[in-house]
């Protein structure tokens, strides 16, 4: 991941982009934002998931939530005459984390299980509750003939209830159809083209119906991650399943970081990066992201995980990197002033945490004795 970021870096203050590069907001989400979602939720233990599951919520909900806000704040002054809800689009846009290298690092050192699970745990919620939020501002900063630009707080939390509610209807149910059929194929590349159609199809479909497509996709992961690879899978065909979903993640992530150096070269390149606003901007962002995730995690460790071993918080609190998809939404604006001057703040903003975070994590945990704990 922090390679791949440095390669962005690199074809923008090259000027390596091709031109006339045309980035859509139907490319990142609809293209390159399921699959990354899906091999998230493939991924992860419900069983050890259920033993995390109130910590999560509060990191996922009431900590996404709060990140948003101070990012808002923080940022409010560098975006000149804008209102609030672009400062909140901002800080929905960076609230999911991204513990991709947190996680090999956790594999390296011998990590405990439970404190993996935890942290994507968190981390894929975080991805679900950032994407909806960012979802129902968008439509809201940039609000089409059928709706109004305003959007009032009530407003705001009946409709993410509902999202994201018929969210988990669609997700469990193309889950469960996923399953009857994969239970009933034994051919590994067919079990694994039924996968493809159900990151894409539950999305889409959900999207097309007004429900959050992006929960649909994490629930439909979970259930083939947890059930159909167990139940109703060969060896041979998990086999095929994880090595084809690693590659498309990593192929993902490689386009994302890419992407982002074709839209940074077009807005002016590494000189744009590091204009003094841009990165007192990136300073003040990172700031309160630090902030906001230490007035959760911490509260959270000292009353519902006083059980938690030594040096578990401090590596949870060190672990919310940003990643792919801050990086994929903020592409996904539509063109104008607006994306021009947060592209380079939220591409300053990850190249900081995953340089800072991603490379300290490692030592953190030896210091720690996170990996002698049980």
């Amino acid at each position: 991941t922090i390679a791949l970021v440095l390669a962005g870096l690199i074809v923008a203050a090259l000027g390596a982009a091709p031109d006339s590069v045309v980035i859509t907001q139907e490319l990142i989400l609809v293209l390159l934002l399921p699959p990354l979602l899906f091999q998230a939720g493939l991924h992860l233990d419900l069983d050890l998931l259920q033993k995390k599951a109130v910590p999560v919520v509060i990191l996922a909900i009431p900590g996404v939530l709060l990140s948003m806000v101070l990012v808002a704040v923080a940022i409010r002054p560098f975006l000149g005459d804008q209102a609030w809800l672009p400062a909140l689009l901002f800080g929905a846009m960076l609230a999911p984390t991204d513990p991709i290298s947190v996680l090999a690092t956790l594999k390296t050192a011998k990590a405990p299980s439970r404190l993996k699970t935890l942290i994507e745990g968190e981390s894929l919620f975080n991805d679900g509750t950032g994407v909806v939020l960012f979802l129902i501002l968008l439509a809201a900063v940039f609000p089409t003939s059928d709706h109004e630009s305003s959007l009032s707080i009530v407003d705001g939390v009946m409709q993410f209830v509902k999202v994201a509610g018929l969210g988990v209807v669609f997700g469990l149910g193309f889950g469960l159809i996923a399953f009857w059929i994969l239970q009933r194929l034994n051919d590994h590349v067919l079990e694994n083209a039924i996968t493809i159609v159900l990151a894409w199809g539950s999305f889409i479909v959900a999207e097309q119906s007004g429900a959050s497509g992006v929960i649909s996709v994490v629930v439909a992961g979970l259930i083939i991650g947890n059930y159909g690879t167990k139940l109703a899978m060969s060896d041979q065909t998990v086999q095929t399943i994880n090595t084809f979903w690693e590659s498309i993640d990593f192929l993902i992530n490689s386009i994302v970081f890419l992407l982002i150096g074709f839209e940074l070269q077009d807005i002016g390149g590494l000189e744009t990066l590091l204009q003094l606003d841009v990165l007192l901007a990136v300073a003040a962002t990172f700031g309160a992201i630090l902030f906001a995730r230490a007035l959760m995690v911490y509260p959270t460790a000292f009353t519902i995980g006083k059980h938690w071993p030594k040096g578990w918080k401090h590596v949870v609190f060190w672990s919310g990197l940003k990643g792919s998809i801050p990086l994929a939404l903020v592409l996904g604006l539509p063109s104008g002033e607006l994306k021009q001057t947060l592209v380079p703040i939220a591409f300053g903003v990850v190249l900081v945490s995953l340089l800072l975070q991603g490379l300290t994590v490692g030592p953190l945990i030896r210091k720690t004795g996170v990996s002698n704990a049980s």
